[in-house]
């Protein structure tokens, strides 16, 4: 039996048109993920129904979408501050408390952004690495996770994304109806750095932990082939 759920419940800070809207995708791209992708999802414990800090991997365009609709709550995630300034795109993005990003100042805008959603219980959606990957394997994590959740005083939760690249391949201008098998997995919250480490030091540690975790499973999934920098711990 999977794990109690460690935090408390908080309720959400989407209205009633994001959960519908979630709610509506989960209905309809589910049944295409599970047919079109054989999309298997792997948890350590329950969906998360707190605020805290998805930390994903990135190989697809397709990754918010693939995260999101195997979770009960609206993700906030992030996007370009122009996008705002088109009709469509802004309606989206108000209903899903999507996070501008000021192209003049990237790192103020996310952090401000980012924990004002928290705060008011939204979970966020973050992909550390900061662009997709180019070989298929996982790069260098930043500390930005690490930082919003400890500014927020919410926990980490990691998600590993495998092959999700087939859906929406780099150099194609439209995804793929169809394509091989895919792997999501859903790791247990972040634990607090250990007490004695100083307070400068928190955000490496737990950026260093979510590094490991992503290693191995990256490790299992693609067997004994090496990812690059991996860990031997």
């Amino acid at each position: 039996m999977p794990p109690m759920d460690p935090y408390p419940f908080q309720p959400c800070g989407h209205g009633a048109i994001a959960r519908l809207t979630q709610a509506l995708g989960i209905l309809w791209l589910r049944p295409w993920a599970r047919l079109g992708f054989r999309v298997r999802v792997r948890r350590a414990m329950p969906a998360p129904m707190y605020a805290c800090v998805i930390a994903a991997n990135h190989r697809s365009y397709l990754d918010p979408m693939f995260v999101s609709m195997w979770l009960r709550r609206p993700l906030a995630f992030f996007a370009r501050a122009d996008l705002w300034d088109v009709a469509f795109f802004k309606l989206m993005l108000t209903i899903m408390a999507g996070i501008p990003v000021d192209r003049d100042r990237p790192g103020a805008s996310s952090t401000v952004g980012a924990v004002e959603r928290l705060r008011s219980g939204i979970p966020v959606l973050v992909f550390p690495e900061g662009t997709r990957t180019r070989t298929g394997r996982l790069g260098q994590l930043r500390p930005g996770p690490a930082l919003f959740a400890r500014r927020a005083g919410v926990p980490v939760v990691p998600v590993y994304l495998h092959r999700t690249e087939a859906g929406w391949p780099r150099g194609r201008p439209l995804p793929n109806a169809w394509g091989r098998s895919m792997e999501i997995r859903f790791g247990s919250p972040v634990p607090p750095p250990p007490a004695h480490l100083p307070a400068h030091l928190h955000d490496h540690w737990t950026t260093r932990y979510l590094q490991r975790w992503m290693e191995r499973q990256e490790r299992d999934l693609y067997r004994d082939v090496k990812a690059p920098g991996a860990s031997h711990a």
